[in-house]
């Protein structure tokens, strides 16, 4: 891989022509401000915090250009002799546009030092909106209720937001939507310090060459950068005593010079470093709050979980017991607290008046608790902990070719940019309490199992002596030791030990089951199939507890160069982009299971060839045992690796109880040849490292997952990265499979070229863009069979073949080993009949009796291996971008655009040998696809601006969107040696809408962007999991259009921002005193209330998602039958206020009166504590009532409850879920002190 990267570096510096940057363009010209004529040769320049970010001069017509500038807001200065400087301040450069600013001098005798300054002002009219979307920037987002980049990027039309969150993109499935961060790409989190963006950019169509892998829209994060001078703010933020929440925040941002020129007039070495703590009490607030077990309840559930049946052997569980009257109402939820630490830094360095050089990076690292809602009433102790930590760093380079003054050359304005970055994103999710000790999961403490040889009177063939006979072992006591790692679970089995008290109902492990004790491994199960029971270690891997561990990284190397030529802008480019991604999951609850079944597996039989006769005082006592016998081919490796920790003879046959193990003492017991028990010492505590990998994987019941690591967690470097071929061959020293599988390397390539240029007066953006992707995994090279199938031109034995068929499609057969008929063909997934005609169902067309059949190559061979796979095919995606705006005047333009998006897959694409390799004997599996391909979107747009006031404009854009190949679950049908579940390109989907945008500039006291967007949202499937119970019960893949289910047809978006100014100004309430000043004269002092005080609200409204109706009441967790159409149904309008209400205070301090800004604020989301509904149930279409407990048909079933009332409660608690409904109103104070 480095090979790869140095290589690519290679050939940027030698073409430059890299691509992808986040900056954008100043241009205008500059005017005599009397007589309109051009003036030549006017130095100008762009300032950011007082330090230069570019400059050029005018050319003959007057004309200037300047760019790559960095987007934010700057000051212009122009200046030259015989004019008066002039500075226009304020000046707001966006991402990947033009901003157009003439500049307008007044000449003069006199040489003048001071700028006149002119206010910039945003033109209502953007002549070259040639995409469609909306850029926010850091003045606007500062008095934003809500400010983090996702939730800027919801305020803009277009953009789907169910509960604040951003989801889809004019119809797009949500991961269609990539955010790029100071250029990078993001993966994992995207959060920033909020005090850290410089500007927020959001383009929904019409989407520059220059970006691509994404079918949904771009969100561009620019951080704020180095100032000239130095600064620094603080920020505290808090929710204690206005809600029940506990949310608190606390930032701290600095900037300034940290190196400057010989003159000291120009800073050549700039930082910018922002950070913040985020600490919330409950990370997931609800409108409904929760219901949770009274502590002095829980402590007794948990001291005592069991009560004797009262109908014979036997307990019950206490939880089934459990009233409402012990539950207690809590408005937040317990045991969610999460801290995030947020940072983002940026160093400039200005290596020469034309080239400069940007180092910065971001970090977050969040440590916090999942809140579970079937977790929350019983079992919230035990919260999952999961702890995420993403940090990025960035290089880029940028260097400027101006032209002379006094050049008449064509090509101008020449620069290029690299940069290269590096992501790393790592999580951690545990159990709190044990977190990697794996063998403490399922720790319930020492089963101590007492055994004595068992007789039966008999006849032994080898002594010839009718005796008692040595039949086996039998189980006589177990002694249980509760253990501390589990201590709420443990107490099952210590209670049941106390409820019955005799030998008999604890003589082995089996009684001890069926009496309502728990075994190491075991866990109290759901409380009637609803609520998690206490002290039980949570899911993390799929339904199971366990441990997990992400790391994933990405390299990248990107850059582009630019040029003027004439009228063109041409910008061309070229990225090379390398994720290298592994993970690792245990599911250690299951290792006790597993070793009982390792353990002593080669001595459960008798060595009956050497009978052993008891004699006393040498007289034959009728008894005759025997040893037990050693199996060498039975062993298994975990069973040597733990006599050799023990320090028993690896094979012996003593026994070892498994169960015994003290997890804390590290002590074992066993029992000698002889039946004597000892307790042994182990060397180290047991590991995972004692199993081996085919051991872990438990016949496809898999204990262990990985990929990048090997099967015990040791991180496999890309330069070591196993061969496919090594997971099926590949054996260690002691000749077990190391089933090692590299980590998942994916590498994404693009080039694009783009010109911008006028033609009269259209703006045309024309570009193309041509992605390779390439999985760089193994394939199944043909989804219907895990072995190598021959074809029609390699079968020749089984008589004539259908003139119809191809060389190339797959014979199937009447029977494997001895084929005698051909029974049909396969071209891909259309199958044919022996006649060659065209059949929907092979299950009954090409099945004699024995399964369909492909002809396979090596019939005689049938074993998982590495033949039947193929490497993934590159794909190659070209993607034409046509986009144009007409201004017919100043006041009104048209634009428009058509694009085609590609988007590498984004789900279930990593390739598992695993899943392939337990194809056989697994149930009905869904496994990955690794090679699927990418998604394709093709978009047209046509819009018109009108500007309707000075201050005011209004946007309509019509758009219509085709969105192909996307992944949906699927069946193989009759695929060989069974039909399984998996993924394929077959979902489509197309989205027409209309967007209606109103721009009004601050006036007076207000500001205000709207939009109104009608869509329709239609496809075959809504997310990639959409289709799975519908083909799980036989029924094909839908190929009709129907609702998608972020289909929201009506939607508002509306910002607000009313504000009073100060000073002259100032047209708010006042207080008027009369006063008598020191010359006896009488005066009247003003006091303006309300100066520098503002509101600002995001109104959010929409009419109501789709839902599929149900004609059938069902149990929680069940389906039911459709009733109507697919997402027929909708649910409630929605509708959310966010506000924030804040004011500036200006503060003057030091010797020198340095200003200073104090900005209070309160903060409310959800002011009307709107209870949105999310979700509903099918078949009442209300979110707090499925219909079960009140359907006549299940009252037989409810009744026959342990407790009938009981139960009612919880189920009617349970189905009352938080995720049903928004989340509720939350109050935050916060301060604001910049200096």
């Amino acid at each position: 891989m480095i090979r790869n990267l140095l290589l690519t570096i290679g050939l940027v510096l030698a073409t430059t022509t890299l691509v992808f940057s986040q900056s954008g363009t100043l241009r205008g010209k500059v005017i005599d401000k009397t007589t309109k004529e051009p003036i030549p040769f006017v130095n100008i320049i762009v300032e950011l915090g007082g330090t230069q970010a570019g400059g050029t001069t005018s050319d003959f017509d007057g004309n200037y250009t300047i760019k790559p500038i960095t987007p934010g807001r700057y000051n212009l200065k122009a200046t030259f002799v015989g004019f008066k400087p002039v500075m226009i301040q304020g000046l707001i450069v966006k991402s990947d546009q033009i901003t157009f600013q003439n500049v307008e001098m007044e000449s003069t005798m006199i040489e003048i030092q001071t700028f006149e300054v002119v206010d910039y002002k945003v033109p209502l009219i953007d002549k070259d909106k040639t995409s469609v979307g909306a850029t926010v920037t850091s003045e606007e987002i500062a008095k934003m209720p809500n400010r983090s980049a996702n939730a800027i990027a919801t305020t803009v039309g277009g953009v789907f937001s169910a509960d604040g969150e951003r989801g889809s993109v004019r119809g797009q499935r949500s991961e269609g939507t990539v955010m790029y961060i100071d250029g990078i790409r993001v993966r994992g989190s995207s959060s920033l310090p909020e005090s850290a963006i410089e500007q927020v950019s959001v383009i929904l169509s019409g989407v520059p060459a220059q970006y691509g892998d994404a079918t949904g829209g771009i969100i561009n994060v620019t951080t704020k950068g180095p100032s000239r001078e130095f600064g620094a703010g603080i920020e505290l933020q808090t929710s204690q005593y206005l809600d029940a929440f506990g949310y608190n925040r606390a930032g701290l941002n600095m900037q300034g010079p940290l190196l400057w020129n010989k003159e000291k007039t120009s800073s050549l070495l700039g930082y910018f470093i922002a950070g913040e703590v985020v600490y919330n009490q409950d990370s997931r607030p609800t409108a409904t709050g929760i219901y949770k077990v009274k502590d002095d309840v829980l402590r007794q559930l948990e001291a005592t979980p069991l009560r004797l049946s009262g109908t014979g052997f036997g307990t019950y569980y206490n939880t089934n017991f459990i009233r409402k009257s012990d539950l207690e109402f809590v408005k937040a939820t317990p045991n969610t607290e999460n801290i995030d630490i947020n940072a983002s830094g940026k160093i400039d360095v200005k290596t020469g008046p034309n080239i400069n050089l940007s180092l910065g990076g971001s970090i977050n690292y969040s440590d916090g608790r999942n809140f579970n809602y079937a977790q929350s009433m019983f079992n919230y102790d035990k919260n999952i902990q999961v702890i995420d930590n993403t940090w990025r760093v960035f290089a880029r380079f940028t260097q400027r070719f101006p032209a002379d003054k006094e050049s008449k050359s064509l090509i101008k304005n020449v620069f290029y940019t690299i940069q290269a970055d590096y992501t790393k994103y790592d999580q951690i999710a545990q159990d709190p309490d044990h977190q990697d000790n794996l063998f403490n999961y399922g720790y319930l403490g020492k089963y101590e199992t007492h055994k004595v040889r068992s007789y039966e009177y008999g006849f032994d063939t080898i002594s010839q002596k009718t005796a008692f006979i040595h039949n086996g072992f039998q189980d006589i006591a177990v002694d249980f030791t509760a253990g501390t790692a589990n201590p709420a679970i443990s107490n099952y089995t210590r209670q049941y030990y106390e409820l019955y008290p005799e030998d008999i109902y604890h003589n082995n492990l089996n009684n001890i089951i069926s009496g309502g004790g728990l075994l190491n491994g075991m866990t109290a199960p759901a409380i009637y199939g609803l609520w998690g029971s206490p002290g039980a270690s949570q899911a993390v891997v799929g339904n199971q507890a366990g441990y997990q561990r992400i790391d994933n990284e990405q390299y990248a190397i990107n850059a582009n160069a630019s040029a003027d030529i004439g009228n063109h802008a041409l910008q061309f480019g070229f990225i090379y982009e390398q994720r290298v991604d592994r993970y690792y999951n245990y599911t250690p609850i299951g290792l006790w299971s597993l070793m009982r079944g390792l353990t002593n597996a080669h001595i459960e039989q008798l060595d009956v060839m050497n009978p052993k006769m008891v004699y006393l005082d040498g007289v034959f006592m009728d008894t005759i045992y025997y040893d037990r016998k050693y199996d060498a081919l039975s062993q298994r490796y975990f069973d040597k690796s733990l006599r050799s920790r023990i320090g028993l003879p690896v094979d012996g046959t003593d026994w070892i109880d498994i169960d015994s193990y003290d997890v804390n003492a590290l002590t074992i017991n066993y029992y000698d040849a002889n039946g004597k028990m000892h307790t042994a010492s182990l060397s180290n505590s047991l590991s995972i490292d004692m199993f081996s990998p085919d051991e872990l994987f438990n016949n496809g019941e898999n204990l262990a997952t990985y990929s990048g690591y090997t099967y015990d967690g040791k991180r496999i470097k890309m330069k070591d990265s196993p061969s496919f071929d090594d997971f099926f061959n590949k054996r260690d020293a002691n000749g077990n499979y190391t089933r090692e599988i590299a980590p998942f390397s994916p590498i994404y390539m693009a080039g694009y070229i783009q010109d911008k240029f006028a033609f009269d007066d259209l703006i045309f953006n024309i570009g193309v863009r041509v992605d390779r992707f390439d999985a760089n995994q193994q394939v199944l090279t043909d989804p219907y069979t895990l072995y190598p199938a021959l074809t029609v031109k390699e079968v020749s034995d089984l008589g004539q073949h259908p003139q119809n068929m191809g060389s190339d499609y797959v014979v199937y057969v009447d029977n494997l080993r001895n084929p005698t008929s051909i029974m049909g063909y396969r071209n891909g997934d259309t199958w044919y009949n022996a006649d060659g005609l065209v059949v929907t169902d092979p299950s009954i067309s090409l099945d004699a009796g024995n399964g369909v059949t492909p002809y396979l190559a090596d019939r005689n061979n049938v074993t998982v291996s590495s033949k039947a796979f193929s490497d993934y095919e590159p794909q190659i995606s070209v993607m034409p971008r046509i986009s144009f705006s007409f201004p017919i005047s100043d006041e009104a333009l048209f634009f428009a655009h058509y694009d085609v998006l590609t988007q590498r897959p984004t789900y279930a694409l990593r390739m598992n040998p695993l899943d392939y390799f337990f194809l056989p004997v697994l149930g009905s599996p869904t496994i990955n696809n690794p090679n699927l391909k990418p998604e394709k979107t093709i978009d047209y747009e046509l819009g018109f601006q009108q500007r309707l006031t000075n201050s005011s404009s209004l946007t309509l854009s019509a758009y219509y969107r085709e969105i192909r190949d996307q992944i949906q679950a699927y069946r193989y049908t009759a695929a060989y040696p069974k039909t399984y579940y998996s993924y394929n390109n077959i979902d489509f989907s197309t989205v027409k809408g209309l967007t209606v945008t109103y721009d009004l500039r601050r006036t007076s006291n207000a500001r205000v962007r709207a939009s109104y967007t009608l869509q329709f949202a239609n496809g075959t499937g809504s997310d990639p999991e959409f289709a799975k119970g519908l083909i799980q019960t036989g029924q094909p893949n839908l190929r009709t259009l129907f609702p998608l289910s972020f289909d929201r047809r009506h939607a508002l978006n509306l910002m607000l921002d009313y504000r009073f100014a100060e000073g002259k100004e100032y047209n708010g309430p006042v207080i008027r005193r009369k006063k008598t000043d020191a010359a006896g004269a009488e005066v009247v002092k003003t006091t303006q209330l309300l100066k520098n005080t503002g509101v600002n609200f995001t109104i959010f409204g929409g009419s109501g998602t789709p839902y599929t109706k149900s004609s059938k009441i069902v149990q929680l967790g069940q389906s039911g039958i459709i009733d109507g159409s697919v997402n027929g149904s909708r649910l409630p309008w929605q509708f959310r206020i966010d506000g924030r209400v804040d004011k500036d205070i200006n503060v003057s301090w030091g010797e020198g009166k340095r200003q200073s800004y104090l900005n209070v604020y309160l903060q409310v989301l959800n002011i009307l504590d709107s209870k949105n509904i999310m979700n509903v149930y099918a078949a009442t279409g209300n979110p707090d009532d499925d219909g079960y407990l009140a359907a006549a048909e299940y009252q037989a079933q409810i009744n026959a409850q342990l407790s009938p009332d009981a139960y009612r409660e919880l189920y009617s608690l349970r189905i009352n879920s938080p995720g049903n409904y928004s989340s509720p109103r939350q109050i935050r104070l916060g301060l604001i002190f910049n200096f």
